[in-house]
């Protein structure tokens, strides 16, 4: 137990001993500047005996109870200055970048056990797909020329295995990009290698020379660039959540590979398979809070969005989301994978049906603002085996979907308004489901009717050389001038 920390809130406490009716309020400021709960209910016992001893003048302490003050922020100030500051700048200065982020950003195979558990790459609804065919794949479309001003924010995620075509990849209709993404295990310390030593794929992204040339090039095109963040392990995950020490590691690490790189702000994408009980739900929030302080004091403009799922609106999960609301710009709803290639054939992201995007949106509505919801939709389809283990099913990029359906007849669902089409190959019948056109229409008309923040797009390059979904991008969202 830290004194510093106890000794600060009962100085507080001992000045203005109006508390108990704001004791929530204060445990969560008390927590920002990183004391732990153990050492909040010390200062509340300390002060309570010394009370007692000197006056017994409880009723007192019951009825004079203040919220937070001027007098517990300045000393709030005070104490993050004296105590964090050093973990965000030492070792950070006339350093390499590499020797910068060597204190605390460790490789894989040297922390790669939290809590019992290993640090493993789990895609979830972040598959990477084999791009080898999306760039050879003709169109006879030509390169659009945007016109006009965007209505809404329009996000794509650049995944890292886009990186060797990143000259290729269409931002043109853009607000923002995402670089997809950087891990980082539970002690809040970059993975840099896997456990076979394999250099990690989204650092081995993040020190490729073409990045620079890739954020020059949105730069040009006057759009944000932000980096996400991930996280797909249980086990990192919660153990990040509920340590102090590893959200200062955590949050120091993120704000200097921001700065390296004069970015623009954080997308952060943890998505955990399992539930967690509050006091991880709580330690994630305030994470996210200690995040949102630290990039806001070193930049007023910095952009921060959570990347959640669609279900987040009705099962809290990890996710708070009228208390993270008060921290970031933004939720990114992941508003596709309602069937996978772990599940039954199936839609990606009905907008009808028993379950339905509309639905789980709605679900949002009722705990966030439309102004703080991005809803993001799938550029991608799913190819399976209309019998189950014939064969395995797979992902597929819309520029490839697009070339195919060419010589294929689509079938419409009226009751969830998305597209399939079939096929038979090596004797094998196949299905593959996906979001048209006229399907992402629906759903971009959706977005403007309840007035969301805007589109995210998952991913970027998916649509090759083909230019019809930046089309119907310009004819939704742009307002020509």
């Amino acid at each position: 137990m830290r004194e510093n920390y106890v000794k600060l809130i009962k100085d507080f406490i001992t000045k203005k001993p109006e508390y108990k009716e704001v004791l929530d309020e204060m445990k969560s400021d008390s927590q920002i500047i990183g004391a732990t709960e153990e050492e909040f209910e010390e200062a509340i016992k300390e002060v309570e005996a010394s009370g007692d001893e000197q006056s017994g003048n409880k009723a007192k302490l019951r009825k004079l109870l203040v919220a937070r003050t001027w007098v517990f922020r300045v000393m709030v100030t005070s104490l993050l200055l004296v105590i964090v500051t050093p973990f965000l700048i030492i070792g950070y200065e006339k350093l390499s970048e590499e020797e910068a982020l060597a204190p605390v950003i460790k490789e894989n195979k040297q922390v790669k056990k939290i809590n019992d558990g290993v640090v493993k790459v789990v895609y979830a609804n972040s598959t990477p797909i084999d791009m080898t065919e999306v760039f050879s794949v003709n169109s006879d479309n030509v390169v659009l020329t945007v016109t006009g001003k965007p209505s809404k924010e329009i996000l794509g995620f650049f995944p890292y295995w886009m990186m060797e075509n990143w000259d290729q990849v269409n931002l043109g209709s853009l607000t923002s990009i995402s670089l997809f993404g950087l891990e980082v295990n539970g002690n809040g310390e970059v993975i840099t290698r896997r456990e076979d030593g394999v250099i990690d794929p989204g650092w081995e992204m993040w020190q490729n020379p073409n990045l620079e040339n890739l954020i020059n090039k949105a730069r040009r095109n006057n759009q944000k660039v932000y980096l996400t963040v991930k996280s797909f392990n249980n086990d990192n995950i919660e153990a990040l959540s509920n340590s102090d020490e590893a959200q200062q590691k955590f949050v120091a690490n993120v704000s200097y590979l921001i700065n390296s790189r004069n970015l623009d702000g954080v997308n952060i994408d943890f998505e955990p398979t399992r539930g967690f009980d509050q006091s991880t739900r709580d330690g994630f929030t305030r994470l996210i809070k200690n995040l949102s302080v630290e990039l806001r004091k070193q930049n007023p403009n910095a952009h921060l969005s959570v990347d959640t799922y669609l279900v987040t609106g009705s099962e809290q999960g990890l996710f708070d989301l009228p208390k993270l609301a008060e921290d970031i710009d933004a939720f990114v709803i992941m508003g596709y994978d309602m069937h996978s290639h772990r599940t039954d054939p199936g839609p990606l992201a009905a907008m009808g049906g028993n379950t339905n995007v509309i639905g789980y949106v709605q679900n949002y509505l009722e705990k966030v603002a439309p102004s703080k919801l991005i809803l993001a939709v799938p550029y991608y389809g799913y190819d399976w085996p209309v019998t189950k283990d014939q064969a395995e099913a797979k992902a597929l990029p819309y520029a490839i979907i697009a070339d195919s359906i060419k010589n294929s007849n689509i079938t419409w669902d009226e009751n969830t308004n998305t597209p399939s089409y079939s096929y038979e190959e090596n004797g094998v019948q196949r299905v593959v489901h996906f979001d048209s056109i006229r399907s992402l229409g629906i759903k971009y008309d959706f977005i403007k009717d309840k007035d969301l923040k805007g589109v995210g797009i998952w991913a970027l390059g998916y649509d090759g050389n083909n230019t019809d979904l930046q089309k119907l991008i310009n004819d939704k969202f742009f307002i020509i001038n």
